[in-house]
């Protein structure tokens, strides 16, 4: 499947079909779950946006009385009548009979001590309305809306302090292979360690999801089946290794002992090809190639954006910019390929040419962005606008 088909099949998934209640201070990058309207207008009444002296406009030409001061959170009525004035502070209410503030800093006063207004003065200068910002009824947050810190504070405002939220999805994370040993157990040099299943969890965690590590899959049929079938609690499962043709058998025979339909088995790009999806219901398995890099990117360009439509994020896809690519690169034609580099001030430079292996690290750990080349192009020219991704 090309890259594309793979992204746009991420756009049929449907959200999961499960809330629960969160404090809104631990809601912030969560999913909203049903629409939010205003119970109360915003502003709740007529105040003072700055400190200085409320007044009729109609009186800027003539000398005001001061009749008092009104500090924020005095709830008494206040009246101005022809020629008069309340010094007002920050969010203080507004007398009735005045419209418009003159800042502190632009205080003047006659041998009266009357106030002289500048005549530069704006009419309805810092007077924030009832409501102009929302009216009580309207709606506030639509459903789905992502509560980012803005959003938090427009349901405080509202007395809010608990919200209903999409559950997120709750995720499984293996690795496999018989080589593989854990960073914190012995390991000859015949062996490898554990490398992907931190990196899947990290790059998980970055963008906000949370998983349970489940430890290593051995190359065998009951082995797979056993832990598949103890893991239904969770949504999506994500295990690496054992991708490639001629390895894929043992997992590829349990899913379809158990029921799994393949969403795709293979990406047309290189290095991820060796990655395939499985669906059952609302949950999904993803199997990621075992060589490092391959499989960190596979988690970057078909995992999250599944896994973020499966919570319910509209802005699915990995966060992108246009950039100039610097230099000059060829690649493959027959097959799409992945860029890593760097980007920085609109300008995308491969990382090592884009020489690397996928079962290397460090070159994806000195890169922040990939391009996706389409199928059938050569290669990139110098100063030649591309679309990029972010991955770090």
């Amino acid at each position: 499947m090309r890259v594309d088909e793979v992204f746009n099949l991420a756009s049929t998934i449907e959200p999961l079909n499960k809330s629960e209640i969160l404090p809104l201070s631990s809601a912030v990058g969560r999913i909203l779950a049903k629409d939010i309207i205003a119970n109360r207008s915003l502003p709740a009444f007529d105040n003072s946006a700055l400190d200085g002296y409320a007044f009729a406009y109609a009186d800027i030409n003539n000398p005001l009385k001061i009749k008092g001061v009104i500090l924020a959170g005095d709830k008494s009525s206040y009246k101005i009548a022809t020629n008069e004035c309340y010094k007002i502070m920050t969010g203080a209410i507004f007398p009735d009979g005045a419209d418009t503030v003159v800042m502190i800093e632009n205080e003047q006063f006659d041998n009266n001590g009357n106030l002289i207004v500048p005549l530069d003065t704006p009419q309805n200068n810092a007077k924030k309305i009832k409501g102009e910002e929302i009216k009580s009824g309207e709606l506030l947050l639509s459903k789905n809306s992502k509560l980012t810190p803005a959003n938090i504070m427009l349901l405080a405002a509202q007395g809010i302090s608990y919200i209903e939220v999409i559950k997120e999805p709750k995720i499984a994370i293996f690795s496999s292979g018989n080589e593989i040993n854990e960073p914190w157990d012995e390991c000859d040099n015949l062996s490898i360690y554990n490398a992907n299943g931190f990196g899947i969890i990290s790059a998980l965690n970055q963008h906000g999801f949370k998983s349970e590590y489940k430890g290593i899959l051995k190359d065998e049929i009951s082995s797979i089946k056993d832990a598949i079938e103890n893991s239904n609690d969770y949504d999506i499962i994500i295990t690496s290794g054992g991708a490639s043709k001629g390895e894929a058998d043992y997992m590829n025979q349990v899913l379809n002992m158990l029921g799994f339909e393949i969403l795709f088995d293979s990406i047309d790009v290189r290095p991820t090809k060796p990655t395939k999806c499985y669906k059952k219901g609302s949950k999904l398995i993803f199997v990621l190639p075992g060589n490092p890099m391959s499989c960190l990117l596979a988690v970057y360009i078909a995992v999250l954006p599944y896994l973020k439509k499966l919570a319910g994020h509209s802005d699915y896809m990995l966060e992108s910019q246009i950039a100039k690519f610097k230099g000059n690169l060829k690649f493959k034609a027959s097959r799409a390929n992945i860029v890593i580099g760097t980007a920085e001030n609109g300008e995308f430079r491969a990382t090592n040419n884009n020489i690397y292996s996928p079962s290397m690290i460090k070159p994806i750990s000195l890169s922040n962005y990939i391009y996706i080349s389409d199928v059938g192009q050569n290669g990139i020219c110098d100063n030649q606008e591309i679309k990029i991704y972010k991955i770090s």
